[in-house]
């Protein structure tokens, strides 16, 4: 069976859904009826998501019990968890939503390593603000991550004959980059004066 055009993309940039199991995303108190999933976008149909009351758990209907957010991973209750329940997800999220790859296969006419370095050229715009962050008192560095990005990338282009090396992206090419990930049409209010 051969590949179709998409899945070939998710291989060349190595985004094939992760899978998360049993994720706490929160604990009733009466009154929220909204939790947030760590991860996403969440793949379509994938997700379980169940309610703990002591040794009690029991798995909620979609549709019924709570509807998902997949491109932000909010589950929204119809009823809300009682105070002390503890909410888990468990599911299935990568990191570009099939609508954006199919739409990136589009733009370049299902060209599947142009648009492999599209992809990739997004995530690289993305990682140099997230380089180096704080998580609590823990400095966190990944700079592997932003390595292995550069060598995917200059693989490909070799690939296509273009020359090697990617140029360490200016303000201006950042944003460009990123732009299809920004909304488009939204007027600004100026409330600075």
């Amino acid at each position: 069976m051969a590949l179709s055009a998409l899945q070939r993309l998710r291989l060349q940039i190595a985004d094939q859904p992760r899978r998360v199991v049993h994720e706490q995303i929160g604990t009733g108190d009466g009154f929220l009826t909204m939790f947030q999933a760590q991860l996403h976008p969440i793949v379509l149909n994938s997700e379980t998501i169940t309610l703990r009351v002591g040794a009690v758990e029991t798995v909620q209907d979609s549709g019924t019990d709570y509807e998902i957010e997949l491109d932000t991973g909010v589950v929204t209750f119809a009823i809300t968890p009682t105070s002390g329940t503890m909410v888990f997800a468990s599911y299935r999220w990568a990191v570009f939503t099939d609508t954006e790859l199919e739409d990136l296969l589009g733009s370049f006419g299902d060209d599947v390593v142009r648009a492999a370095m599209r992809a990739i050229q997004w995530l690289l715009a993305d990682t140099d603000r997230f380089i180096k962050y704080t998580f609590g008192q823990e400095t966190v560095d990944r700079t592997a991550g932003r390595k292995g990005l550069l060598e995917l990338y200059d693989t490909l282009r070799a690939t296509v004959g273009a020359p090697t090396g990617l140029v360490k992206a200016l303000s201006d090419d950042r944003e460009a980059l990123m732009a299809p990930f920004i909304e488009q049409g939204e007027e600004l209010e100026d409330v600075s004066g």
